[in-house]
């Protein structure tokens, strides 16, 4: 009961995330398609939703041969590619989250620093540098975790073969630190401090405006106040998940199937951050208005 469960679960979370994620992906592609032009945030949100879906598109499989302990048939290789797969799109996706908090503070915050508006002229450009630095940056940080992953050969259990396959050795806590301070906590910072500084900034420019220009600058501020609340949920939901993660790691040793609820809390993490997208994105919640609609007629 508790496999067909865990089986019911992972297939309604995966299925949600699939189906949000490529759905932000075609609907910008789209956009692309009939305008010749990816805005800059566009840019950002498809990289975010294409590595949440490929992520599911890993993660669909290694539940499969996971939790059916089917490892035999596939071997380490298997393993070593699909826990590639997912870490480097699941750090990537972090990054790219980070890079859309920092672009919309940039573009919503008015200061009168030098370097700060320099970056405000070129963020476009300097999007498109931090993109491929983040790919780059986590292929190369993500790539050693093959070498610690081997199925163990001194046991007769096959649950324990297929689920312990990661090897206990004192340097896999140091790399583990490592990839952690750098693919999670680097990204959640930029995330608090471009969030804190959207929502300080908002809160400032709202007591500065008098009553009598509040009816005519509310229609300025509706767009500001809506993208500090899509990126305040969208912070949320990564501290949720993310430390949800962490106190899987370090409060139970990995074995039987706490691997699947950490993987669990990812899928969960990327449909939630489909979700958000799509209900807070105007662009996108007419296109998904107008999925919906020709799907009723």
């Amino acid at each position: 009961v508790f496999l067909i469960l865990q089986l019911v679960a992972v297939l309604t979370v995966v299925s949600l995330s699939l189906l949000g994620s490529f759905f932000i992906v075609f609907a910008n592609l789209i956009e692309f398609r009939s305008s010749g032009v990816l805005q800059t945030s566009d840019l950002i949100i498809t990289c975010l939703a294409l590595s949440n879906g490929l992520i599911e598109v890993g993660q669909v499989p290694w539940f499969l041969v996971y939790i059916l302990n089917l490892c035999n048939n596939t071997g380490e290789d298997f393993y070593k590619a699909t826990d590639f797969l997912n870490t480097f799109f699941n750090k990537a996706s972090s990054w790219f989250m980070a890079w859309l908090c920092l672009f919309y503070c940039v573009k919503i915050i008015k200061v009168n620093w030098r370097t700060f508006l320099k970056l405000k002229r070129r963020i476009s450009s300097v999007v498109k540098v931090l993109i491929v630095v983040t790919l780059v940056g986590c292929l190369v940080v993500v790539l050693p975790i093959i070498f610690y992953i081997q199925l163990q050969s001194n046991t007769t259990s096959i649950s324990a073969q297929c689920k312990n396959y990661y090897i206990t050795e004192n340097n896999i806590h140091v790399y583990g630190a490592f990839l952690s301070f750098f693919t999670s906590f680097l990204p959640l910072a930029i995330m608090l401090a471009s969030s804190m500084m959207i929502v300080t900034f908002l809160c400032k420019h709202s007591r500065k405006m008098s009553k009598n220009t509040k009816a005519v600058s509310r229609s300025h501020g509706d767009g500001p106040a809506a993208v500090a609340k899509t990126i305040t949920s969208l912070t949320v939901l990564y501290v949720v998940c993310t430390g949800t993660v962490f106190a899987l790691n370090s409060l139970v040793v990995l074995e039987d199937n706490v691997l699947v609820f950490i993987a669990l809390s990812c899928s969960v993490y990327s449909a939630g951050c489909s979700m958000i997208l799509i209900v807070k994105t105007v662009k996108l919640k007419e296109r998904c208005r107008e999925v919906c609609c020709r799907g009723n007629r």
